[in-house]
């Protein structure tokens, strides 16, 4: 729980420096080394006390992303224009991790009721166009069908917060990545970012309410119980 209004805004208003400090690192800082070291400061500095559970989910989504990133770059969905190992550039090995905590910190509130079950079997088809298109509108077509059929089983409040925050996030991240240079996607897309950035952005916050924040969050009645 952050506490009181006044400190739970001055929360928001940290973590909020924090993304866009991120953001300003990942585009404008040069070399991958001095972008991962400058994010881990920011990183620090923006969350505080960071506790054995939450380094722990951090890590756990880092390697899942990492696996899902080197799927899509054999599959040349988009590919990193520096890249030091598998493809990707050293900072992005700890990128998604680093989003979910700050988007959890950031909106907190109640962790979901149950439904486990059926998150994951959703979160599996949303993930699947993902996994097996490759063309970006068709891509765009079936992962917003994935993600329309997620909200209408979960559209809490928070559901579709955690959906709309985590969309924003993208959109600042694909397009200081792309108009800075750091990854590119096939086919010179309108804005250099296909639209398919939307559903799995969003999806991705969808999921991370429905699934990684159970982990540290027990449901209550209005404060989340990670801290």
């Amino acid at each position: 729980m952050m506490g009181s209004p006044s400190r739970f805004g001055a929360t928001r208003s940290i973590l909020m420096v924090q993304f866009v400090t991120t953001a300003g690192v990942l585009g404008w800082v040069p070399g991958n080394g001095a972008k991962l070291i400058a994010m881990g400061a920011v990183w620090v500095l923006g969350f505080g006390r960071i506790a054995v559970g939450e380094l722990a989910l951090m890590a756990a989504v880092d390697a899942l992303f990492v696996v899902m990133n080197v799927m899509a770059l054999k599959r040349g969905i988009f590919a990193f224009n520096h890249p030091d190992f598998l493809g990707m550039p050293v900072y992005e090995f700890l990128m998604w991790g680093f989003y979910a905590l700050h988007t959890i910190r950031f909106l907190d509130g109640p962790g979901p009721r149950g439904h486990t079950i059926q998150a994951i079997a959703a979160a599996v088809v949303f993930a699947l166009p993902f996994a097996m298109i490759a063309e970006p509108n068709p891509l765009l077509a079936a992962s917003a069908a994935a993600l329309a059929a997620a909200v209408a089983l979960f559209h809490e409040k928070m559901d579709l917060a955690y959906a709309c925050y985590m969309a924003v996030l993208g959109a600042v991240i694909e397009h200081v990545g792309v108009a800075t240079g750091q990854w590119h996607y096939p086919g010179q897309p309108g804005g250099g970012v296909p639209l398919w950035f939307i559903t799995m952005w969003a999806g991705v916050g969808l999921f991370t309410r429905r699934l990684v924040l159970p982990v540290l969050a027990r449901p209550t009645d209005g404060s989340a119980g990670f801290r």
